[in-house]
């Protein structure tokens, strides 16, 4: 089957033959020339001069004498315009988002020649409408009228006065800018098209070089284009070839493909060969073309099946393989493809470039931004957010950089919860130094990552291995464009027409650097073509797979923000959203005119903001005869995983490591309390954390959660009678402590900032003004019960007690230590007290001893059993001492004396010394030792999977 470009290479090789390079060819994209010029070598038979290629842009800036700069150098010179023009204008920070909504606006403006004056005009009585727009069409004028109707009710709002107020001015803005732009030789695209539409001095023709201009493969055209053209065609000096199908070209067609090329064709005609045929394997039907779509349940599914589908095309070889087309509709899915193909794919040409902003050294500047932007000056010291400190420690770029001193920095961070970082933390390295200070202006800031970016690039040194090298080279490249961008906006930082932040600066750069790409080195015209939908016009292709097909992505139809309204883009003729729905149509059909194999995927997952529905264009095709396409569905029923088994025997192996870790005195490790209410509770749990290690990993935290609150509570508590250790705490002292809160809040506060290393931080969220409030309240319950027990002797504050408990298991006896650190240990009426803080749930009273130890009981009981642990161990070192448990219950501490007493309800009993239930609690807890060594005892689930494992760390283990 003969393609577009190739017909088009046959007829005018036949027509011109070796004077081709007399005349200039004018594409869509660059890639569509590419594939006329194979087209064209393989009709030559010796060596002649090659044709002008040219897209339609670089077409019309080689007429212009003007140079098109970049936004961010328009930007400056629109803000300066408008500056001008309003008496106190915003700064360019504020100025910045809506400027590019400008320039988008002049671009259109300019390219669909439009009025301006008319366009921006400020409607004040809206009877004039007849008069100032005398020059439009009656449909246009109704449109505006109904606008400006709807706009300007006997009510205005503050939003509709600043819209006037900024309306007004636009005309003279426009107008203020393109004469500025022009008295420095410069323009944006849509005034370089402008210029040329109004101005055919600027290209004669012809000129010397060119006898003729061939415009091949377009579909929608602006005002200045249609001119152009216009002209060229008038003078006999062009030709434009179109191609379409005829079932969408007709009128009265439904389909949108054909929007542009009826108007097109009504105005150039057609200069394709007589011979050429419209009715394509779209409406003909002959031969049959292999149509499917299908339907996948991820874009990783989809990313995945790409190597199937490409095995499944028939005589694929190396010869023909640039006639195979990957399209993706969603340009983000480049990345996952490319680390999807197998190695022995062959060659692959991808025409998109590597977006930057998926690379390493983008996550790096980026962290070095909000590194930045994050840092607090305080006092000689600079402050860095805990985040982007690690996220840029553990960037691989800089890993080869750093000493073993750098590496161990995050783990100290991680372990103290060190939240704010002083920059003096990083004095020690000389390459950390370079990374964590703080540039204080726009122009310092350009040369810092410059600085950071040439370190990392200067760091490797050439090795032996040719893939290391190469990827070092690739590095290199992506931080050569980032120097670009870098520099770029340098040359404007450096201006003193206008002024502006660092913050503003780095929104600017940040904006730069998502929108490019890198370029990818290679023979273009070799292998299976990776592409965009954009990047195939004009193009035909043998075997298309098309990824993405979803509504929403095909057509990719998004209202661009824009000060000029829709009715009004409408009334003036400028691009709307029907128009983008067009564009897309067009290529979609277009791509299948010739296409023998076609292959859709589209994700079928709703999640999100995904539809999980099917392109339009797809739906189109399925009520279509003639196109109708095979559905297959590969998504699958996801079912839940085979759920482990909720009982684990007990093998040698387990008995071993926890003798090994609690029995082997060498290792002093102490049964603690908290180990032994684990197995109490779940002893699933307690396999995962004493038996495998499976500690939970340190977690920074930035907020007071529920359990650092019971730690902060517990240090409040200590440095606050930490100076009345061994004395008598009197109803006087405890008054004074209450009375004076300026101390409270002044322990309360240290401790807090101890606890979450924020340093000099002084910004505080939400979550924490509630959790500090939460425990200056618990603070004074605690004093308000302590007033009514006075007097109170402090004995101990956060001491640490253990006793040896002797027990047995598998047939033979043992010693262990069991204890742990006691909150607080004071004396109440001679009686020493062993006192636990509790801020969470904890039982007025038990049933019995026995009710300590059921298994996979409820955690309200730990509080107890812990306490009498800690008795145990504090009257084995201490004889002959009355001893009590004691819990202070902070929550139900409302209206001051809580019952901290231990109450049994069978017996009927208040336990005041824990000498009467000492006996009965040592034989219950060797008995429970024993079962937690034995051989014979399994690791078993709660049967509360609702309540305990909700908040388990191993509930993913479990798989509930």
């Amino acid at each position: 089957m003969e393609y577009f470009l190739e017909r088009i290479a046959r007829s005018l090789t036949d027509e011109f033959g070796n004077k081709l390079n007399r005349h200039c060819l004018v594409f869509p994209g660059r890639r569509a020339g590419l594939y006329f010029l194979r087209y064209l070598a393989a009709r030559i038979q010796k060596p002649v001069w090659a044709p002008p290629i040219l897209t339609i842009n670089e077409l019309f800036r080689s007429f212009s004498p003007l140079h098109a700069v970049g936004s961010e150098k328009l930007l400056f010179e629109l803000y300066r315009i408008y500056r001008k023009l309003k008496p106190s204008p915003e700064s360019f920070d504020d100025f910045y988002f809506w400027g590019e909504m400008l320039l988008n606006d002049f671009d259109d403006v300019d390219k669909y020649l439009i009025d301006a004056s008319l366009l921006f005009r400020n409607i004040k009585d809206i009877k004039t409408i007849d008069q100032q727009f005398g020059s439009l069409t009656e449909n246009q004028i109704g449109i505006i009228k109904r606008f400006w109707v709807n706009f300007n009710p006997d009510q205005p709002t503050n939003e509709k006065t600043e819209f006037i107020s900024i309306w007004s001015l636009l005309y003279d803005l426009y107008s203020g800018f393109r004469k500025s732009l022009k008295e420095q030789n410069l323009a944006y695209e849509g005034m370089i098209f402008r210029d040329l539409a109004e101005n055919p001095d600027l290209y004669p023709f012809p000129d010397g070089n060119w006898d003729m201009i061939h415009f091949i493969g377009f579909n929608a055209l602006n005002n200045c284009e249609k001119e152009i053209m216009k002209r060229y065609r008038k003078a006999g000096n062009a030709r434009l070839y179109w191609d379409y199908d005829n079932s969408y070209i007709r009128e009265g067609k439904l389909n949108s493909a054909g929007f542009f090329l009826r108007e097109n064709l009504k105005i150039f005609g057609n200069d394709m060969p007589k011979d050429w045929n419209y009715d394509t394997m779209i409406s003909s039907g002959v031969p049959k073309a292999n149509r499917r779509v299908i339907e996948a349940s991820s874009d990783v599914a989809q990313v995945k099946l790409v190597t199937q589908l490409l095995r499944e095309i028939p005589d694929l070889s190396t010869d023909n393989a640039h006639h195979t087309a990957v399209v993706l509709a969603d340009e983000n899915l480049l990345v996952p493809i490319m680390t999807s193909l197998p190695e022995n794919t062959g060659d692959i040409n991808i025409t998109m470039g590597y977006p930057l902003k998926q690379t390493l050294v983008y996550t790096l500047v980026k962290h070095l931004m909000d590194l930045q932007r994050s840092a607090i000056v305080s006092g000689e010291d600079i402050l860095f957010d805990h985040k982007e400190v690690i996220g840029i420690l553990k960037n691989s770029l800089m890993e080869e950089l750093m000493s073993v001193a750098d590496k161990n920095i995050i783990g100290e961070i991680i372990k103290t919860n060190l939240l704010w970082i002083p920059s003096s933390h990083f004095g020690h390295s000389e390459f950390l130094a370079i990374i964590f200070r703080k540039p204080e202006t726009p122009a310092l800031l350009s040369e810092y990552f410059r600085e950071v970016l040439s370190a990392v690039a200067s760091d490797k040194a050439i090795t032996d291995s040719e893939n290391e090298n190469a990827q070092h080279n690739i590095r290199n490249e992506y931080i050569y464009r980032v120097i670009l961008s870098i520099n770029k906006l340098s040359s404007i930082v450096n201006s003193p027409d206008v002024i502006f932040n660092t913050n503003t600066y780095i929104r600017i750069l940040d904006r730069m650097l998502r929108i490019q790409s890198v370029p990818f080195s290679g023979e273009p015209l070799s292998g299976i073509q990776i592409m965009g939908i954009l990047e195939t016009r004009a193009l035909d292709f043998k075997n298309l797979i098309i990824l993405s097909a979803n509504e929403g992505t095909l057509p990719a139809v998004s209202a661009g923000s824009s000060f000029i309204p829709v009715s009004l883009r409408e009334a003036f003729g400028l691009p709307s959203l029907n128009h983008q729905e067009s564009v897309y149509a067009y290529h979609f059909y277009r791509l299948m005119q010739r296409a023998e194999n076609v292959t859709f995927t589209y994700n079928s997952n709703s999640e999100g903001l995904r539809s999980g529905e099917m392109s339009r264009f797809l739906i189109q095709m399925k009520y279509d005869e003639k196109m109708k396409p095979e559905f297959k569905d590969l998504s699958f029923e996801i079912r839940t995983r085979v759920p482990v088994s909720e009982s684990i025997e007990r093998t040698d192996d387990h008995v071993l490591r926890l003798s090994e870790q609690f029995l082997d005195k060498s290792g002093g490790r102490i049964l603690s309390p908290s180990a032994i209410n684990t197995w109490l509770s779940c002893r699933m749990k307690f396999y995962y954390r004493y038996v495998n290690h499976l500690k939970e990993p340190l977690k920074m935290s930035s907020e007071i959660d529920p359990a650092m609150m019971g730690n902060i509570l517990h240090d409040i508590m200590s440095n606050l009678y930490h100076d009345f250790r061994g004395q008598i705490l009197t109803a006087e002292i405890i008054d004074n402590l209450l009375l004076n809160k300026q101390l409270l809040q002044k322990v309360t506060d240290e401790t807090i900032k101890q606890e979450l290393n924020s340093g000099a931080n002084g910004t505080v969220s939400g979550n924490e003004i509630i959790m500090r409030e939460v425990i200056f309240t618990y603070l004074f319950r605690i004093l308000k019960m302590d007033r009514s027990l006075v007097p109170l002797e402090i004995r101990n504050l956060e001491d640490s007690f253990s006793f040896v408990l002797k027990s047995s298991s598998n047939g033979s006896s043992f010693e262990l230590l069991t204890g742990g650190k006691v909150d607080r240990i004071d004396v109440y009426r001679g009686v020493t007290r062993i006192v636990d803080y509790k801020t969470g749930n904890v039982s007025d009273s038990i049933g019995s001893i026995d009710d300590l130890f059921i298994d996979d009981r409820k955690k309200d009981c730990d509080g107890w059993l812990q306490t009498l642990i800690y008795c145990e161990a504090y009257l084995s070192n201490n004889k002959d001492r009355k001893v009590r448990p004691s819990v202070y219950k902070i929550k139900k501490m409302t209206n001051g004396f809580v019952n901290d007493r231990l109450r049994l309800k069978d017996p009927e009993m208040v336990i005041d010394d824990y000498s009467i239930i000492r006996e009965e609690f040592i034989q219950r807890l060797g008995t429970l030792v024993s079962k937690i060594f034995s051989k014979d005892e399994p690791f078993t689930m709660t049967c509360d999977n609702r309540g305990k494992c909700s908040y388990c760390p191993y509930k993913a283990l479990c798989l509930r």
